[in-house]
């Protein structure tokens, strides 16, 4: 049972909701252990073999957290959660069989004893367990800080029929773009070491909108789901590829995780108070540990190693005043981010480094064969026509949805800035019903999420 099924959308959540609200006239604290309840069955619904993993880490935590507000040994203890929370989450990496949501509820449980370390009040168990198991986060974030899944116990159905839009918006990108995209972009890179320049481009570009368009749908289905419950989960997405910089990039893609990169990670380790040598030794520590929160492969490490070298010289531009052309910068930042995507997409740097280097091969620029008919004429300009492995017909299309998207992505406002004057309607109404729509018809059986696997 995940965001994209009949089973969560038209049962789960409508009864997960309005038990949650009945309750909530009674007893609060009845309300908090049914949304507990629910959460552990929608947990258990997607992987009941890690379910008592998740409890006995929310109960160690907790103990953990009561030690540092408690105990005279703070920093001990704080040092003893940590070691535990990442020598599990290190374990279940290496094996390569990770239970679902480690990586988040690790990351929101760390971050929860760090507070507790620097002063902020422990709660209880009930608000406690609810912050870590919320069905909404759970699985994929957004990583949240414990006010940020404070419920409301009266309902507010602006809130409500919020949520509901950017729940449908999210299922829309997910089911209708994301999933579209995904067969493309899986033909692909199944054997991209034949590609030519176009097909490897086309791979490239299909697979950056895929993963932006399927997490950042998961993220507006997460969000809403907190506003049908009036919490305010913390945005995850500002138009990433928008961004004019890569230090600008990151502040706008997974914006939940690199905000914990940097209150955890960056500036304990000293952040920019010492000196450009130890910013930029900083900077690159922080982006290693962010490739290897994806996985423990190559690929991750590699990636995020870039991603550091790419900020830590970004940094040294601003510093030394250089400025480019907002254009030249757009697209220097926008081909850095494609083409470290490949790296993080692929099996191995093997496979990267042919996709890579198919992609800066232009003599190889070849169109399908059919075009032959009609585009025979590029061939002066020495592009080739040969057999495609999308065939012409799903090249063709491949090509248009690939653009459109592309499009969408650079020149509309995102789901944030729509939501912003949100106020329900007869035009709201419209919208959500086309969305859900257009979904449904394609729900062509339940895919995971993509972040599902980190």
């Amino acid at each position: 049972m995940t965001f994209n099924s009949y089973e969560f959308i038209f049962i789960f959540l409508p009864v997960a909701i309005t038990v949650f609200y009945s309750l909530s006239r009674r007893n609060t604290n009845l309300a908090v252990l049914w949304l507990i309840t629910a959460s552990l069955i929608f947990y258990g619904s997607l992987s009941l073999r890690t379910l008592p993993l998740l409890i006995l880490s929310v109960l160690v935590n907790y103990f953990m957290s009561l030690r540092i507000a408690h105990s005279s040994a703070k920093r001990l203890w704080l040092i003893l959660g940590f070691t535990l929370n990442f020598g599990v989450l290190s374990y279940f990496k290496l094996s390569g069989t990770l239970p679902l949501g480690i990586s988040f509820y690790t990351f929101t449980q760390s971050a929860y004893l760090f507070d507790v370390y620097r002063g902020c009040d422990a709660c209880g168990i009930l608000d406690y367990a609810r912050h870590i198991t919320f069905f909404g986060c759970i699985a994929s974030g957004p990583i949240a800080r414990i006010n940020d899944t404070q419920p409301s116990f009266s309902p507010d159905y602006d809130a409500i029929a919020k949520g509901l839009t950017l729940f449908m918006i999210g299922l829309f990108k997910k089911v209708y773009i994301a999933d579209g995209l995904a067969r493309t972009v899986n033909t692909l890179f199944a054997v991209s070491g034949t590609l030519n320049f176009t097909e490897a481009w086309l791979a490239a570009l299909g697979y950056a909108l895929q993963l932006y368009y399927d997490f950042s749908g998961y993220s507006d289905m997460a969000i809403g789901v907190g506003l049908m419950f009036g919490m305010r989960l913390p945005q995850n997405f500002s138009s990433p590829y928008k961004s004019l910089s890569i230090i600008d990039f990151w502040r706008r893609w997974h914006m939940s995780l690199g905000a914990w990169i940097r209150d955890y990670v960056y500036i304990p380790l000293g952040g920019s108070r010492e000196g450009e040598l130890k910013r930029t030794r900083n900077v690159m520590l922080a982006m290693l540990f962010t490739g290897l929160w994806h996985g423990l492969g190559w690929t991750f490490i590699v990636w995020g190693g870039l991603h550091g070298v790419l900020l830590a010289v970004n940094h040294w531009w601003r510093k030394h005043g250089v400025k480019l052309p907002s254009v030249l910068s757009w697209l220097l930042t926008f081909i850095s981010v494609l083409i470290l995507w490949v790296v993080f997409r692929s099996e191995s740097l093997s496979d990267a480094g042919k996709m890579i280097a198919a992609m800066t091969y232009v003599k190889n620029i070849a169109l399908p064969l059919p075009y032959s008919r009609y585009l025979g004429f590029l061939g002066k300009l020495g592009i080739a026509f040969m057999p495609s492995v999308l065939g012409g017909k799903a090249f063709g299309l491949a090509v248009i949805t690939i653009f459109i998207m592309l499009l969408a992505a650079l020149l509309m406002p995102n789901t944030q800035q729509v939501i912003e004057g949100f106020r329900p309607g007869k035009l709201w109404v419209t919208v959500s019903v086309a969305l859900a729509v257009a979904a449904f018809v394609n729900f062509s059986g339940v895919s995971d999420f993509l972040y599902f696997q980190f």
